[in-house]
């Protein structure tokens, strides 16, 4: 019985949380808005609910892309923040580990010019491995191992890749004779 009666307290808590909270952001004026924008916005609103007289469409419609043009000129659009990976990855051999931080791609090769990738390893000590061998790419949420039409191939916890597969958390890549396990993957958080 108790049970029932706090479920329905906090259930009910919860929505009249929710409602404030939404109350509260539809009253508020963006702050990076322009003074025109929030007399025009306040004009508007009072359109809406004053003396009656509704405003055009069309006249609404012009004074948002003549807002969103001013911001856009003013530089305050803003832009979706790109979040940063960290890989590190261990030579299962020598226990050599290996840190990289980046956006979009991490390089594995022999070559010593890794000016396509954000990041690279290169591992000298292994004549099996192509000069671009491999690549860690950012798709989405996920990062995928892509071979880099590799002379000997790349393998995936023993297996022969043919097209880009998800890596995860103490996953085995196989470049030529070298084993790199997939120590640890994060994700910056958003902010």
């Amino acid at each position: 019985m108790w049970y029932w009666i706090v479920m329905i307290l906090l259930i009910g808590g919860s929505i009249a949380l929710l409602a404030k909270t939404y109350i509260d952001i539809n009253n508020t004026e963006p702050e990076d808005m322009p003074p025109e924008g929030r007399r025009r916005r306040r004009r508007e609103t009072d359109d809406e609910y004053g003396d009656g007289d509704e405003p055009d469409v069309q006249q609404v419609r012009r004074s948002r892309r003549e807002d969103a043009a001013q911001q856009e000129e003013a530089g305050v659009r803003r832009r979706k923040k790109r979040r940063q990976w960290k890989i590190i990855l261990e030579n299962i051999d020598s226990w050599e580990k290996y840190t990289f931080i980046f956006y979009k791609n991490v390089g594995i090769g022999r070559g010593k010019d890794g000016s396509r990738y954000e990041q690279y390893l290169m591992i000298r000590d292994d004549g099996r491995i192509s000069k671009m061998h491999c690549a860690i790419v950012s798709r989405g949420d996920k990062l995928y191992l892509r071979d880099e039409n590799s002379r000997n191939g790349t393998y995936l916890n023993g297996t022969r890749i043919e097209k880009p597969i998800v890596i995860q958390k103490d996953d085995v890549i196989g470049v030529g004779g070298t084993r790199l396990e997939v120590q640890r993957v994060m994700r910056e958080s958003d902010q």
